[in-house]
């Protein structure tokens, strides 16, 4: 690996409260017993992530691998298992600590980007293994249950709920509706969420970049390109729009993004195309930015199409060239302070463990929902190291992999807090 800057020093000091609950754990017998439990059981999680990838999972077919989670769950000492009506793997290990008990969700997202006949097999060369899904999410998963067995093999106490979950419905057009029927009530009894996505445990994301994803259809009457040359082309409409889309000012801080990721339309040559479509992404850390960005693309659609109608002079309505905007993804931003007790646990977790911080930074995944209803989230790494993601060719490497389950098991224990060993960094939220 490249040498990479550790970005700790360049953050805020750590609250004395935050070090003072993390001396406290790495003080504790106990915990120091859960964290060597990571480095001898790291075969048996890795062996645990290979079996995983190989359960075919893809976008709305999670089945599978949620029902062999299932069964995960209850090897492990996790009772109360339950399979939500989108198919999230939902199983509650409850603290010791008085009512009303704060509680943390930890999740892993059970989807990939693959279609279902995919050939998901691993191959192994040294510490390298090949497979699509072998990192993310594969490794997220494993990571998860290693930090359940962490937790339940050494009889460590909680003083608040852990609430393990695997979501579906993560990736791409699943547009996270696993975690969005989770918090689907505002008043949803959680506190927290540790989201384990991905495999780099040096990497911390506490912001989520939200994302609004359209698919533009133009559709016309369509005809032969010279007998009918007259008429509106929804291709021709289509192109209308790139001046607009081209030039567009967005705004840099926050920062907000736009492209047209797919097009497509007409069908042969020598046709006036009668339909085309185009997907376009927006993006942005601020909702109000990323609102903004819609209502300023959105119109030009319609201008597109009417200028394309007015250039040949149609105005029966059989004739012209119209427009259906449908929403394909709707991905809320959130962003929270650095005194938030996630951040603060998962930072005091690596300086604990004398690992680097290489990134800290935005993404877009699970923690999007909850994060924009301003409960405190951190998504980081479950070890290894993780390289061409979302492709056929992914590829997972094996290096000091016990360490992403590590990170998250202190992340865990310091936001939740150990009986009788410290109490937890997080609060209980008021609705």
């Amino acid at each position: 690996m490249a040498e990479r800057k550790n970005l700790e020093p360049t953050l805020p000091p750590l609250l004395p409260t935050t070090k003072a609950v993390m001396a406290t754990l790495m003080e504790s017998e106990l915990v120091q017993k859960a964290l060597k439990l990571a480095i001898e059981q790291d075969d048996q999680c890795v062996d645990e992530q290979v079996e995983i990838t190989q359960i075919p999972s893809s976008p709305f077919g999670e089945e599978l691998r949620g029902k062999d989670i299932v069964e995960r769950f209850t090897r492990y000492g996790l009772k109360n298992i339950q399979v939500d009506e989108v198919g999230n793997v939902i199983a509650v290990r409850p603290g010791v600590g008085p009512e009303p008990r704060t509680k943390l969700m930890i999740c892993a997202h059970l989807d990939t980007v693959f279609s279902k006949d995919t050939d998901f097999t691993v191959r192994k060369e040294g510490n390298r293994y090949y497979a699509p899904s072998i990192g993310d999410n594969s490794r997220g998963l494993a990571g998860m249950l290693q930090v359940l067995r962490m937790f339940n093999e050494c009889n460590v106490q909680t003083v608040g709920d852990l609430i393990f979950v695997a979501t579906v419905g993560e990736e791409g057009e699943g547009d996270l509706r696993g975690v969005k029927n989770i918090f689907r009530d505002q008043n949803v009894d959680i506190d927290g969420v540790l989201d384990l996505d991905w495999s780099d445990p040096h990497e911390c994301v506490p912001t989520a970049t939200g994302s609004l994803r359209y698919r533009v259809s133009f559709d016309g009457p369509g005809g032969h390109s010279y007998l009918g040359f007259g008429l509106p082309s929804a291709i021709h409409a289509m192109f209308r729009t790139g001046e607009t889309l081209c030039n567009l000012e967005v705004s840099k801080d926050p920062k907000t993004t736009y492209t047209v990721g797919v097009v497509s339309g007409g069908t042969t040559v020598n046709a006036i195309a009668a339909h085309a479509s185009m997907d376009i992404d927006m993006r942005s850390t601020d909702n109000k930015a990323l609102q903004a960005l819609r209502d300023k693309i959105l119109p030009c659609f319609e201008k597109a199409a009417a200028d394309e109608n007015a250039h040949w002079g149609v105005t029966d309505d059989a004739n012209k060239v119209k427009v259906t905007i449908t929403p394909i993804g709707d991905r809320p931003a959130g962003s929270q302070t650095d005194d938030s007790p996630a951040c603060q646990a998962a930072r005091a977790s690596l300086v604990a463990l004398g690992l680097p911080l290489h990134l800290y930074g935005s993404g877009s995944g699970d923690v999007n929902v909850p994060l924009s209803m301003g409960i405190p989230c951190i998504c980081v790494g479950a070890g290894g190291y993780n390289y061409k993601m979302h492709s056929l060719e992914e590829v997972w490497v094996r290096e000091d992999t016990y360490q992403g389950p590590q990170v998250a098991f202190l992340t865990t224990a310091s936001m939740i807090g150990l009986a009788g060993i410290s109490e937890g960094l997080l609060k209980k939220r008021t609705h």
